[in-house]
């Protein structure tokens, strides 16, 4: 007796449920960490930016708040995922670069290790898998069933118009 691998109706669900998880979490994460920001003001992230060298501190500070609140929401729930994760992924990469490069990779020690999982994170969940449990599927459903359905009816006349029409031969009969 031989069992079938691969991916059929349970493993799909089950994929998508796992991406779905994983996008709630990390971008909880986002937004969490966002939310520290806005909470603090924009004055302490500023402070807190440009005593690391960030240039503009002023406007850094809004755009890592917002990239992180809205873009880690957006993530959460699978809208607009592939620009919220590139979004993130940049975030999370100025953050190395300006806060974490010249120290240990431990996170307990300040070091790079939770922006760079957060950040490849974000980029996996909105570039290469978001899964098909999105409010991006939700949305689009109608316009994906209508090109659907243009398709098929499409590849209908196309098919009908290619088959020739009946050829009459004329058979005598010599007897």
């Amino acid at each position: 007796m031989s069992r079938r691998v691969g991916r059929n109706a349970y493993t799909g669900l089950f994929n998508d449920v796992v991406l779905l998880a994983a996008r709630v979490v990390v971008g909880g994460i986002f937004v969490a960490h966002g939310w520290q920001k806005y909470d603090q003001g924009f004055a302490g992230t500023e402070q807190f930016l440009g005593g690391l060298g960030v240039p503009e501190p002023a406007i850094a500070a809004q755009v890592a708040t917002y990239v992180e609140l809205v873009g880690g929401a957006l993530l959460a729930l699978g809208l607009f995922a592939p620009i919220a994760g590139v979004l993130l992924a940049a975030q999370m990469a100025g953050a190395i670069w300006y806060a974490h490069r010249t120290t240990e990779v431990f996170v307990d020690q300040g070091g790079w290790e939770l922006p760079a999982a957060l950040g490849v994170a974000a980029l996996v969940l909105g570039l290469v898998a978001p899964g098909r449990i999105t409010l991006d599927q939700l949305v689009t459903w109608p316009f994906r069933a209508r090109a659907a359905r243009r398709k098929a009816e499409n590849a209908e006349t196309a098919e009908a118009a290619e088959v020739p029409p009946p050829v009459e031969e004329k058979v005598t009969i010599k007897a």
